[in-house]
């Protein structure tokens, strides 16, 4: 059984969200001569590489991380191609099969491919309000995103209204370029952590 990998690895030079927290990780000990054991600490922003935001993130009691059931983080997933330039919006005539969702939502956009550049975080393609408005109705989990953000730069309009919805967000999944499959069993697995946000690991079975 094969997977195909959608997550950043996570380092002490992977770029953040510009204003967000930097990573560090660091040895607290390290096996050698002095110590019997490797520990390390690992600071970083939640919002930092590959993650998942929880209606926390924006809504006023919002559910948190720890706080999804965990069948929501597993599914079928759609793959949407999207042919759109940097800080473009993502309309409905601009992705594949627009009539065929599955309960998580795959938008590539091949920004993906540009990760950790200034255009990648301040010129994304944008999801437009119809697009979110559609895929509410579809009533679905998750979606998920090659790009920093699902909104324009600065703004977070589509962000609170998946979120309000109950729908979670995954921003910067990488090598999207093996995904040729029209559909995909899923996974999208955060810490089981009290927070707005989590780190995952990001695939899909081939």
């Amino acid at each position: 059984m094969k997977y195909i990998d959608l997550t950043h690895k996570i380092t002490n030079e992977i770029k953040e969200y510009p204003g967000d927290p930097k990573t560090s990780i660091s040895y607290f000990k390290k096996a050698d001569n002095k110590d019997s054991c490797t520990l390390s600490n690992f600071k970083t922003g939640l919002h930092t590489g590959t993650h998942i935001d929880a209606p926390f993130h924006y809504i006023e009691n919002g559910k948190s991380i720890d706080k999804i059931d965990i069948s929501k983080f597993c599914s079928y997933a759609s793959i949407h191609h999207a042919d759109v330039s940097k800080n473009e919006e993502i309309t409905i005539d601009k992705i594949t099969f627009p009539n065929k969702f599955e309960k998580i939502v795959i938008i590539i956009t091949g920004e993906n491919n540009n990760f950790g550049s200034f255009e990648y975080f301040n010129e994304n393609p944008y999801i437009s309000n119809e697009l979110a408005d559609l895929l509410i109705e579809k009533n679905i989990k998750g979606i998920v995103l090659d790009t920093c953000s699902p909104d324009k730069f600065g703004e977070n309009i589509i962000h609170k209204k998946f979120l309000k919805n109950n729908i979670w967000i995954v921003e910067n999944i990488t090598n999207c370029s093996k995904l040729t499959k029209n559909k995909y069993e899923s996974f999208f697995i955060p810490l089981k952590i009290k927070a707005e946000a989590s780190p995952i690991r990001a695939f899909v079975k081939e």
